[in-house]
């Protein structure tokens, strides 16, 4: 594992550790999209959802993960 690799799961964790620990009702979330940035509110459960897909999509980015079946 790389060093870069090592401070990524350390940044990850720590994302994932202060949003657990974050116990807002809503969030605002931002989505840029050619050039337009749009800013809307959602609720804790669909926050918690979206930093989750992004930490999966970071390590799937900067690891080889091969899932068996």
């Amino acid at each position: 594992m790389t060093q870069e690799q090592k401070e990524l799961l350390t940044y990850i964790h720590y994302t994932l550790e202060m949003n657990i620990n974050d116990k807002s009702k809503t969030y605002e979330h931002s989505v840029e999209e050619n050039g337009v940035v749009e800013t809307f509110e959602i609720n804790r459960e669909k926050h918690l959802e979206e930093v989750m897909y992004w930490a999966v999509q970071e390590i799937e980015k900067h690891f080889d993960v091969t899932v068996k079946k």
